[in-house]
């Protein structure tokens, strides 16, 4: 591993500093605590904790001047928490998918930007197919990603009703020339879509046959995963989780 020291920005890295002396989410310092304990003159410590306070990674108790985390580093926490869970619960069914279909199965989100979010793929082990790199980020456009999502905040217009209804979305060459893809919603414990599953190939190694068999099978993955994920039914579109 090369060595980034360096490389490093004094005030971010004293910044850092000062939010790993908190090892406990209980413990409190002030000022002159800090500045004891990192060697650091008592106005810089002062001015990094109106930093930190300012963007909510520390906050300030009013009765006793002190510094305690703060909001902003548990949302961190768990969008890290959440992420690694749904990576680590999806992986083994993009496996199972690809290993019963052949074909490029995706798992994605959408992120706070309105962008679609690649979070994980499994893609078969043959010279032409389709490829995807986890973190991507997509236009949401007209995709199965995009009108997955779209059901989940729609008011009930036609097609989002159509979408509910059925549970999952066909793409037959409207997003992509060639490529032909079904996708189904994954719901967390509040019923939102958290997540979607898609499949996707070429024209010709997704004939008509390939998405009969998907839009039965894909359901009752998207299922699977829904219940280890915390939902209590299956298929449900009450909004969506982003970041």
């Amino acid at each position: 591993m090369s060595d980034t020291s360096s490389n490093l920005v004094p005030a971010v890295d004293r910044a850092i500093q000062i939010l790993f002396t908190f090892h406990q989410g209980d413990e409190s310092y002030g000022v002159s605590d800090l500045s004891r304990m990192l060697d650091l003159n008592k106005s810089t410590v002062f001015d990094i904790l109106n930093t930190l306070t300012h963007h909510n990674l520390l906050e300030r108790e009013e009765e006793t001047k002190k510094y305690r985390l703060g909001p902003a580093l548990f949302h961190l926490g768990n969008l890290v928490g959440a992420r690694l869970t749904l990576r680590a619960i999806v992986q083994p069914f993009l496996v199972e998918v690809l290993k019963e279909f052949g074909s490029t199965t995706i798992l994605a989100r959408l992120a706070s930007n309105g962008r679609v979010l690649i979070v994980d793929s499994a893609e078969p082990e043959v010279p032409l197919k389709l490829s995807v790199t986890p973190g991507t980020r997509l236009e949401s456009g007209e995709s199965v990603f995009a009108r997955l999502f779209r059901a989940a905040t729609s008011d009930g217009d036609a097609e989002t009703l159509a979408v509910r209804s059925r549970g999952y979305v066909t793409d037959d060459q409207e997003s992509v020339a060639g490529v032909r893809a079904v996708g189904v919603p994954l719901n967390d414990r509040e019923g939102r879509v958290i997540a979607t599953l898609t499949v996707m190939d070429f024209v010709r190694r997704m004939d008509e046959t390939k998405i009969a068999r998907l839009i039965d099978a894909l359901p009752h993955v998207g299922q699977r995963i829904s219940e280890r994920l915390g939902a209590r039914s299956y298929p449900q579109w009450n909004g969506i989780w982003t970041d």
